[in-house]
């Protein structure tokens, strides 16, 4: 049994993938080998990649690690986010292919404690991750990027504290100490502001879990999942449109023409989350609705949108990823087996 922190609640194994997606996790993995055959890796590609051997074979099928030494190491030892051919190939990144991120760190460290388990150096990677740590508490890639903690995604905050928890926990590293200075600064409103997020609020609370400490977790998370509704006919999008606004300019001005999408990752956070919502009749109304969002993915298995960007008619982004094939297809099983 594989898990991963990104995809909540859903357990990764054989036979799991709902068929309507299977020629497309296929093909995607196919590419993203005919890709690599060429220079051209990247850490998120080999952890999709890996995320599709698991759903259709039950375990790692495709030598990610070896790309992953070979293309996705730098002379230091450390994980990279992308290749040369990879970064060479978007439009003038050349001057930032040197990442080693927290997510790449993350990357590397599943993709070895699945395929060598036994040989996996925990200390090595938590030593990367602490070297991440900030005078702040947090754990985030500002050796990368210079952004201001208050225009950095939250969802980028709450994730690299969640990835990088989880390595600490597994190379017994995480003293006391630690503990609550990990999670003191996660749940500091002055720095990580509980802004309704879906996918930030779940990274949140499964950090604080591996941290001992959530009971610090916000309170209210229930009216945050309702404002994610808004909009949609079925399902959440990952946060509320209505409370949008442009970071710079401090209004929804630029923003109010954008269009909130569901999402079965959005949906399985959500699913997660529902156990910190305390109103009994708040908590039957978002079960209800889950319910009815994976009932009609499994009547309409691609009704999956892609975003898109104010009056830009061109999708940003592609609307069925791996991830979003992934959690649709633990929700439909899901629904099948009666759970939620």
């Amino acid at each position: 049994m594989a898990i991963h922190p990104i995809l909540p609640g859903v357990v990764l194994e054989a036979g799991f993938s709902h068929p309507t997606y299977e020629n497309y996790l296929r093909s995607w993995r196919e590419q993203a080998i005919v890709d690599a055959d060429v220079g051209m890796a990247a850490a998120s590609v080999c952890h999709q990649a890996t995320l599709i051997d698991l759903v259709l074979d039950g375990r790692p099928t495709h030598d990610w690690l070896s790309i992953m030494e070979d293309m996705l190491t730098d002379e230091a030892g450390r994980p990279l986010a992308y290749s040369e051919g990879f970064g060479n190939r978007l439009y003038k990144f050349a001057g930032q292919l040197r990442q080693s991120t927290v997510h790449s760190i993350h990357t590397r460290w599943w993709i070895e404690t699945l395929t060598k388990p036994e040989a996996v150096d925990h200390d090595q990677f938590a030593d990367r991750i602490l070297a991440k740590k900030g005078p702040d508490g947090l754990i985030i890639d500002a050796d990368v990027s210079p952004t201001i903690l208050r225009h950095r995604m939250k969802a980028e905050i709450s994730m690299s504290a969640l990835m990088g928890a989880e390595i600490l926990a597994k190379a017994g590293r995480l003293t006391d100490s630690l503990r609550l200075e990990l999670a003191s600064s996660l749940c500091d409103p002055r720095k990580v502001p509980p802004l309704g997020y879906m996918t930030s609020e779940q990274f949140r609370l499964a950090a604080l879990r591996i941290l001992g400490h959530e009971e610090q977790f916000p309170v209210g998370i229930g009216e945050h999942i309702k404002a994610c509704e808004v909009g949609l006919y079925l399902g959440w999008g990952d946060f509320s449109m209505a409370s949008k606004v442009d970071a710079y300019m401090g209004t929804a001005k630029r923003t109010s023409r954008d269009k909130p999408i569901h999402s079965p990752l959005v949906a399985c956070h959500v699913a997660v989350l529902l156990s910190k919502v305390d109103d009994p009749t708040q908590r039957a109304a978002i079960m209800d609705r889950l319910t009815i969002y994976s009932r009609s993915l499994a009547e309409n298995p691609l009704d999956i949108p892609a975003f898109q960007m104010r009056d830009v008619p061109i999708p940003f982004g592609a609307d069925l990823t791996p991830i979003e094939a992934v959690c649709a297809s633990h929700l439909i099983a899901n629904l099948r087996m009666g759970g939620s």
